[in-house]
């Protein structure tokens, strides 16, 4: 917790990266505990001065996004394609660190450049989600789904401007799997998916329709 770096006191974050690691390699739970959520509150303060609100469009999800990421890297440290990725971390974490910044902020740059525009959309799919939000997605299938009427009109416009409304990421999520039918992750590599689409993982996207649903859900009572 001692954030002054002259402190004899201090750790630097490679040595936090160390002992998160330990511990989970050593299945030390409390020790994970202790040291990861201060990691990860130095990281978000570097990302408040690197990605300030303001600089660029819904910084606090991107902030949020890049967490996840690195959060990502020590659920998945010894396993998959890069099962030591994070050695560069507890070598060079701040270099480490401005990379996967850097590479989250282009991500979202390029997403928004094909941002899908909600237009007529096609009929709704309910799939998965948590059984809290999926009457909010049901209730907008229902809507889109029926003939056009002058009542349909009425109750399909505060759906369309509610997702219209949603930050960029969460609109493509909600659009790319509820509507076009993509599946949210596959592992298949050469099948499109939502994440490959977004560039970003399938539990990237699972985040950000959770996040969609919570907004949307508060019309199934008004509807």
């Amino acid at each position: 917790m001692i954030t002054d770096r002259n402190d004899p006191g201090h750790l630097r974050s490679e040595c936090l990266v160390h002992l998160v690691r330990e511990g989970r390699r050593s299945g030390d739970q409390a020790l994970m505990s202790a040291v990861l959520p201060v990691l990860l509150g130095r990281c978000e303060a570097n990302l408040l001065v690197k990605v300030p609100d303001g600089g660029m469009p819904d910084a606090a999800s991107l902030r949020q996004e890049i967490l996840d990421d690195l959060t990502e890297l020590f659920v998945m440290d010894g396993s998959g394609d890069f099962p030591d990725e994070l050695d560069f971390y507890e070598c060079r974490f701040n270099k480490a660190f401005r990379t996967l910044r850097i590479d989250g902020v282009r991500r979202d740059a390029r997403r928004r450049k094909r941002t899908i525009k909600v237009v007529d959309l096609p009929p709704l799919e309910v799939k998965g989600m948590p059984d809290a939000y999926e009457d909010a997605f049901a209730r907008v299938s229902e809507t889109f789904r029926v003939l056009p009427t002058q009542e349909w009109d009425v109750f399909r416009e505060p759906f369309v401007q509610a997702i219209e409304a949603l930050p960029p990421d969460e609109r493509e999520a909600v659009m790319l799997v509820h509507v076009f039918g993509y599946k949210e992750e596959s592992e298949d590599p050469e099948e499109e998916t939502a994440a490959t689409r977004c560039n970003c993982t399938g539990r990237t996207i699972r985040n950000r329709l959770t996040r969609a649903a919570a907004k949307l859900s508060r019309f199934k009572e008004d509807l």
